[in-house]
């Protein structure tokens, strides 16, 4: 059985065979049940600093399921824990019963009425494809928290999410108008339901938690502090009005501990038609909260702060942020005003500007009016956060105490507090945040692994509490309380800590939801369950086959979990395979999740030679999107490589796999026996009979080689007077079709070039993603010793194949000595950048011709990647389309399996129905397996851009 049919077998399976007694609710259920130790292990962690292993995985796909799982819990004593993206920053999703994930089945927009300004949807649907579904409709949902990317609308409102702007726009719970919620006797409530009944006709329990709330009314208003953001505790707030219960506001922020939220309905609000930014700078941090306090009073849409501590990380980690931010400057602010016109909101957003110059507050202000100047500057605020978690060195960023909140008029005395508290433990620390409600993502720079830092989080921990709370604010501004603050909730509310109990109690009365979360925090939370910790150990796998620049095992550990690999929208390219199954295998995390698992003892060493661990890297298909998206850049695919060699060492590679990653063997071999072999080969039985054999699709055409390789219709030189180039031409234009090839050659040596075509074998990516490390390093050295002569004089080494150019810059790296590589890779560029350098050698006709560009996935985590769309777009008459597209689905040679085959096709139908419905009569694309897979599914020929540049040299000797 080969790897491609255990992804495609383990992705389209309903169900698992489960451990007892868990077999029961599988069959039970529509949806599936694990039970396996590393599926286990992937959801013991979510964005927080904590691991817990549960007892099982259940995917629910309907209200019934979740009811059934309900039932089972209370029978056997388990306790649940709800989860979406996985993208909680303090531990809310984890624990020891049955995680219950909702984002992989019950993830529909149920409903969308624009007309009537609401929209419904299951848990598991993602707020980023809510933005994509009302894109041109004038409507937007305002609570936009910075993982809206990938976070679910389940876990927003477990959360009563907020985001940048909720200081005039509010949290979830200000939109949610209806819930369905399960509850732990297994029944199912609308919330509309319940407030439309009378106090008196109310169930029992429910009934008694609106007495609670009558009985102690008034000790309840007053027990909460005064500032625009507070999820902590349960919000009993309003509960009762006119003898109605309203549940929605106790049900937002409870985390998953009162019930399991199945189906909601939120409003919307049309989105304003105009905003104004002000962008100021501040030479120290005090100037900037009386800043802050003053634009308060104009009613700005939000207010974000950047501090010194984190633009001097950013700086030292992207020197482009120092060219937009003066190296002496304290902190930034961005202050944006929004309304129905232009002159709405520039008026108070130009008042601001002057008064803060005025008060000799700011060093330096200006207002961005422009969409290009805003969004220039709040990508600069949303790149600078990210450069956080590639810092190097062992300290990274925690999230600690990053959700304080305090009263607007006490920003000065927290930013003092704060200073001072990390100064004396001689902690760094990054401050940004949503400052114009107060509250302050205060990240301290610790090391899990060292029991001295690990001895810091307590300390930490209480010390911020003890300032916010004696400042009237509280340590769970937005992002809840979970693992990391509930042990807080007694100390914050003395007054009406007993109520919360009792609510929960009420409302879940076999205490299985979430129980460790709000009303039994532990206070030693921050010494145990820990994902590093003071126990923690790691060891990588003996006899490593590749080689790692930083580490295997620094690698591994980079990865925190974020869930941004998880994003299903065209926000992001990654990951493409998660995109279509959402299978939890197939995120990038998951690697890194189950090597961490491995090299820290959790599993068995000889699990990395299990079909489940094989079968989590089998859905890395190497496009390397994850690795360029990853806000810490973790290196998914070479994990994936690696984990797939050390498996074919042991127990060799399959026919299918050695097939497809050694064409350019067998073409070497065979292609002056093509005029013979083609004929035979297209006969339809012969071909379906070799596809069954070989494993490959028979859906496919069928891959001929030319009689003629490039190297025997070309010389091995083209002598010109301009700059000595290399041309790599991979398998493809070397003897698929050599065509390309000549176009590339004709080109260089028009325009001048000194060019050199030496003998050459395969790239090396096609065996290195099927684990076939020792023949992907035999071709590699094949190339440099036939190259020996050449790379040293050579100016440039050119490819007009991305994925080639992805091997030569990248994954030679893995392979070769680091000055061997490196002098490779700072040669090596794709033919169009090189094209755009010399620009001024190219003249061609002009022409008209309209075309729709594909963005290949490997062109893209190249230095110039738009290089193609840039060379093409000064082409005279060429009109350039691009189809924004992401992956096209085919992967190299693994959309040639025919286990992949129907997945493979199901990745690349967005891009080729924009492909289909573009006005351009012809496709465009730098990766030859692209061309096939459009050629394959669209009706439109495809071309390179070196033929189109060809072409209009043609023209121009004609005339």
């Amino acid at each position: 059985m080969n790897r491609g049919y255990l992804l495609h077998a383990h992705l389209n399976k309903p169900k698992r065979s489960v451990a007892a007694p868990f077999g029961q609710l599988a069959a039970q259920i529509h949806g599936e049940v694990h039970t396996d130790e590393l599926r286990r292990f992937q959801l013991a962690t979510d964005a927080s600093i904590f691991q817990k292993m549960p007892a099982a995985v259940v995917y629910p796909r309907c209200r019934e399921d979740v009811q059934a799982t309900v039932r089972f819990a209370v029978a056997h004593g388990y306790h649940l824990h709800p989860r979406g993206a996985g993208s909680g920053l303090c531990g809310s999703a984890l624990g020891d019963g049955i995680v219950v994930d909702f984002s992989k089945h019950m993830n529909r927009l149920l409903r969308l009425a624009p007309d009537e300004g609401f929209f419904e949807c299951e848990p598991g649907y993602r707020f980023g494809e809510l933005a994509e579904a009302l894109a041109g409709s004038g409507l937007f949902f305002p609570p936009d928290p910075s993982s809206g990317e990938y976070a679910t609308f389940g876990g927003m409102c477990a959360t009563n999410a907020s985001g940048a702007h909720s200081v005039k726009y509010g949290n979830t719970a200000d939109y949610l108008l209806d819930a369905e919620v399960v509850l732990t006797d297994g029944t199912a409530d609308r919330l509309s339901a319940l407030s439309a009944t009378p106090l008196a006709q109310l169930p029992p329990h429910i009934g008694q938690l609106a007495r609670l709330y009558l009985q102690h009314r008034q000790v309840i208003e007053a027990a909460y502090p005064d500032i625009a953001c507070n999820v902590a505790g349960y919000n009993l707030r309003g509960l009762v009005h006119q003898d109605r219960l309203y549940l929605h506001r106790l049900l937002c922020g409870s985390e998953g501990t009162l019930g399991l939220t199945t189906r909601l309905r939120l409003r919307l609000l049309a989105r304003p038609a105009a905003e104004s930014l002000v962008v100021a700078y501040f030479e120290d941090i005090i100037k900037a909260a009386r800043a802050v306090q003053y634009a308060m009073t104009l009613a700005p849409a939000g207010i974000e702060i950047m501090d010194k501590s984190l633009l001097t990380l950013a700086r030292a980690e992207s020197p482009a942020l120092g060219d937009k931010i003066p190296s002496d400057v304290d902190n930034v602010l961005l202050i944006e005003f929004d309304g129905p016109s232009a002159a709405a909101c520039t008026a108070p957003a130009e008042t601001t500007r002057r008064h803060l110059l005025d008060a000799e507050l700011a060093r330096q202000a200006d207002v961005a009016v422009s969409s290009e100047e805003k969004a220039a500057f709040w990508a600069l605020r949303k790149a600078a956060v990210p450069t956080l978690y590639k810092l190097k060195g062992r300290r990274k960023v925690l999230a600690l105490v990053e959700d304080a909140a305090v009263p607007v008029g006490r920003l000065v005395p927290y930013f003092e507090g704060i200073y001072a508290l990390f100064h004396r433990l001689k902690v760094d620390f990054v401050l940004y945040g949503h400052i114009a409600k107060g509250l302050m993502h205060t990240r301290p720079l610790l090391d899990l692994k060292d029991p001295g830092d690990v001895d810091l989080l307590q300390p930490i921990a209480d010390a911020v509490f003890d300032l916010v709370n004696g400042l009237g604010g509280t340590v769970s501004g937005e992002h809840g309380d979970g693992r990391l603050r509930s042990a807080y909730v007694a100390r914050k509310y003395p007054e009406i800590f007993e109520l919360f109990q009792r609510t929960k109690q009420l409302m879940d009365p076999h205490s299985i939801l979430n129980p460790e979360i709000k009303v039994q925090g532990d206070p030693e939370q921050m010494a145990r369950d820990l994902r590093f910790g003071r126990r923690y150990r790691s060891v990588p796998p003996a006899n490593l086959r590749l080689k790692w620049r930083g580490g295997f095992i620094e690698e591994v550990e980079k990865c925190h979990g974020c869930s941004k690999c998880t994003t299903v929208t065209t926000a992001t390219r990654m990951c493409p395979v998660y995109k279509v199954t959402r299978d939890e295998d197939a995120a990038p995390k998951a690697k890194a999740n189950v090597l961490r698992a491995l090299i820290s003892g959790h599993v068995n060493r000889q699990a990395l030679y299990a079909a489940e661990l094989q079968q989590v890297m089998a859905c890395c298909i190497n496009c390397g999107s994850c690795y360029k998206e990853c806000p810490s850049n973790v290196n998914i695919a070479q994990m994936a490589m690696e984990a797939k060699t050390l498996y074919a060492r042991r127990y060799g590679t399959r026919l299918p796999d050695r097939i497809t990653g050694e064409v350019e063997k067998a073409a070497r071999m065979t292609h002056r026996l093509a005029p013979l072999i083609d004929p035979v080969m297209r006969r339809p039985a012969i071909y379906r009979l070799a596809a069954r054999l070989t494993g490959l699709a028979p859906q496919r055409e069928m891959v001929t080689f030319s009689r003629r390789s490039l190297y025997e219709q070309m010389p091995a030189h083209r002598p010109g007077r301009g700059p000595r180039v290399l041309y790599f031409a991979g398998c493809y234009a070397g003897y698929i079709r050599p065509a390309l090839g000549r176009a590339a050659l004709d080109v260089l040596s028009r325009m001048g070039f000194d060019v050199y075509l030496p003998p050459q074998s395969c790239c090396g990516l096609p065996q290195l993603s099927k684990g076939m490390r020792t023949s992907a390093a035999r071709a590699v050295q094949r190339n440099l010793s036939a190259w020996r002569q050449l790379v040293s004089r050579v100016d440039a080494i050119t490819v007009t194949c991305s994925s080639c150019g992805h091997a030569l810059m990248q994954d030679w790296s893995c392979l070769l000595p680091a000055p061997a590589a490196g002098q490779i890779q700072e040669k090596t560029m794709h033919i169009s950048h090189l094209l755009n350098q010399h620009r001024d050698r190219m003249v061609l006709t002009p022409t008209s011709l309209c075309l729709a560009y594909h963005y290949p996935c490997h062109l893209k985590l190249q230095h110039h990647g738009d290089s193609s769309m840039r060379l093409l777009n000064t082409l005279p008459g060429v009109h350039m389309q691009d189809l924004a597209s992401h992956c096209c689905g085919i992967a190299g040679s693994w959309g040639m399996l025919a286990a992949n085959y129907e997945l493979s096709k199901q990745i690349g139908t967005p891009m080729i129905q924009r492909l289909e419905a573009s006005p351009a009569p012809m496709g465009i694309t730098d990766c030859p397996t692209c061309e096939m897979q459009m050629s394959h599914l669209s009706s439109k020929p495809v071309l390179h851009p070196i033929e189109i540049v060809w072409a209009g040299m043609e023209q121009m000797d004609e005339r």
